[in-house]
Formats: C-alpha cells, structure tokens, sequence
C-alpha cells in the first residue's frame, strides 16, 4: 500500500486544479465532490450543491453554529453554509493555492465576512479544545493515512454534543488494496492511500467516543456523477496525451484521467459505495 505524505496531497490538489475547473464545473458548483442527484437536479453543479444540501439536512445546521470545513477544497461547502444558514464557517486545506481560490469564491459571493480559510492539517489543527459545534468532512476524512488521527483531533475541537458530518466513499466488502488494481488505481490517482468500510468507520467511532446518528448509502443517487467522472476522463485523457508530447506534466497531471476510469471500473465490481453520515460527540 502507498503512503501519501501532505505534500504529496497538496502537489495533488494543486497540479489537478485547472482539471476541475474544466471538466468538473468548479466555476459554478465550487466543489470537487460528487454530485448526488433526484429528479429535481438539472446540472453536474446542481448535483453538487445538493450533497451539500442534503448533508446539511442531515445534521441539522443552524445560523448560530460554529463549524469547521476540515478539507475545503476550493470552499464550495464553506460558502453554501455561510450563505444559506448564515453560520460561521473557517475552512482549512493542505493548499496554500486552494485558500487563494476559495477567498476569492467566497468575496465574489458575499460571505467574506461569514467564510474564512487556512492553511493547515485537520489531523493537527491550532483550534482550542470544544471550540466547533460541527465539523464537516466532504470526501477528504477517507484521505488521511491514519483515519484515527482525525477522530482524535475531531474529538478534542468538537464541543459535547457537536456533530461530525460526512460524505464520502466506503469500502465495500473486506478485501485489502493490495489485492484490488482498479482500486489502487482510483484511489492511489486521488493521493489516498486506503479506504475505510462503514463497519470500520463503525468502529472508529465507538473508540473515540462517538455515537452514530444517521447513515444513508446514496450511491444510486451518486451514479450520474460517476458516469460523468468516466466520461470526463476519456476527454482529459486526450487532452493529456496532448499535453504531454510538448510539456513535463506532473506525475498527479498525468495520471489524473486514469482516476476517473478507475472509479467507473470499481463501482461496476460493486467496491465501493458512497455514504451520507450524521455522528455526534458524546
């Protein structure tokens, strides 16, 4: 199994940026995510916006909550909290580059004031102790190498009482990363070096003192995005291929399509699932 160092995930984060942008509608949706979708849901931006929505729901966030964005990405959660619910969000990220992106986001949409953002390892922050109300985790928990080292630190800034929220992809089954190709592929092309299974989680969870809520396998509801990762992939494959007779791509840059074919493999072998969780701190 490959380990990813922080700056292995930043180098990510940093070199597949201008991919997002261009295949995954991150002007308008501002998310890196999946989208999840209903009959309602009209675009791939629509799709994202609404995990967020639905993730919200779920953990009942309100105007008068504290919460940490651990994992922001280019702030797209931060800023639909801020601006829907009018809370208090502080976004932090390994990317130096992605603070800048989600500032900006959140200046041109008016929530400066409400959404702010750091530089900085959710598994070691410098928050007090019982500082957050929620803590929100949209695909970045599974990216850590050591899964405890986040609940331990969720642990200590979370106030009594305080919910952890995620969206993520799970492990389906028990088999070992090591034995699986296309999920070393996918997962290895996203700078994560394993996943956990929803029994794991499960049990990460009792250990460090927290009680389970809610827990809705969305993963039909994920399909489309999927779809359109697979599809995307094919499109950023021939613009990479491009690239790279003329330029010295990065090793995230180049391989970054195989990532999307990989996912769609996977998904087909029923290896994974995607989950919507609720947990609160006891």
């Amino acid at each position: 199994m490959r380990t990813f160092t922080n700056e292995d995930i930043r180098n990510y984060y940093d070199h597949t940026e201008p991919h997002y942008r261009q295949w995954w509608n991150m002007e308008d949706s501002m998310g890196l995510h999946y989208g999840v979708w209903n009959k309602n849901t009209g675009s791939l931006a629509e799709a994202i916006v609404n995990t967020n929505a639905q993730l919200a729901e779920m953990g009942a966030i309100k105007p008068s909550d504290i919460v940490l964005d651990a994992g922001c990405g280019v702030g797209g959660s931060s800023i639909f909290l801020a601006k829907k619910y009018g809370c208090k969000v502080t976004g932090i990220t390994l990317s130096e580059r992605q603070v800048k992106t989600a500032t900006g986001f959140a200046d041109k949409r008016g929530v400066e004031q409400l959404a702010n953002f750091e530089q900085m390892d959710y598994t070691q922050t410098r928050f007090p102790d019982n500082h957050f109300d929620v803590v929100w985790a949209i695909e970045s928990m599974q990216t850590a190498t050591d899964k405890s080292l986040f609940f331990k630190e969720v642990q200590r800034i979370l106030k009594p009482g305080g919910r952890l929220l995620f969206a993520d992809v799970f492990k389906k089954g028990d088999w070992k990363i090591e034995e699986t190709p296309v999920m070393q592929t996918m997962l290895n092309g996203w700078a994560m070096s394993d996943i956990l299974s929803v029994p794991q989680l499960t049990g990460l969870i009792k250990k460090h003192n927290f009680a389970l809520v809610q827990d809705r396998n969305v993963t039909t509801e994920v399909t489309r995005s999927i779809r359109r990762y697979y599809w995307f992939a094919i499109a950023g494959m021939i613009g990479t291929k491009w690239y790279n007779l003329f330029h010295n791509a990065t090793y995230f840059s180049k391989i970054h399509y195989k990532t999307g074919f990989a996912q769609y493999r996977a998904w087909k072998q029923d290896l994974w699932e995607y989950h919507l969780i609720s947990i609160t701190k006891l």
